[in-house]
């Protein structure tokens, strides 16, 4: 009966040895972060006083100027009162879609006062749109 139970201790303190090398194991592995775009200074409802800085950030992908076409690396647009530009889809060039083909990830806006959408799009070396999934809009309010 002591053999028996002294086997039965064993394959318990065994398992717990296992599972304690699997949880260390899974922690060990880097998080995958899903690419993203954001506004880092301004938040979704914000009241604002023009002109005002955006700070433009990126998750998952790298910023780089225009020019060439790299793996997970593109520049910022803003989008003024419009939605998402569809994937693969070149951006337009007019005032309310503003370019930052030198790879800038900060900038003034000046608008009059009123409501706003501003969508944050994220686009390959020649301006072709990444889509809705490297996309942010949020509304703000210019006083």
């Amino acid at each position: 009966m002591k053999t028996l139970n002294n086997i039965k201790l064993i394959i318990l303190l065994f398992a717990i040895v296992i599972s304690a090398c699997q949880s260390s194991t899974n922690t060990n592995k880097k998080a995958v972060i899903e690419p993203s775009v954001f506004f880092k200074n301004i938040q979704n409802g914000a009241i604002l006083s023009s002109p005002f800085i955006v700070e433009m950030g990126v998750d998952g992908m790298e910023v780089e100027p225009s020019g060439k076409i790299n793996t997970n690396k593109g520049h910022h647009h803003i989008i003024i009162n419009k939605t998402f530009i569809e994937d693969g889809q070149i951006i337009p060039v007019d005032k309310q879609h503003i370019h930052f083909g030198g790879g800038q990830t900060q900038t003034k806006l000046n608008l009059e006062a009123g409501n706003y959408s501003l969508t944050l799009q994220f686009a390959d070396g020649m301006h072709q749109s990444y889509g809705e999934k490297m996309s942010k809009t949020i509304n703000v309010t210019v006083r």
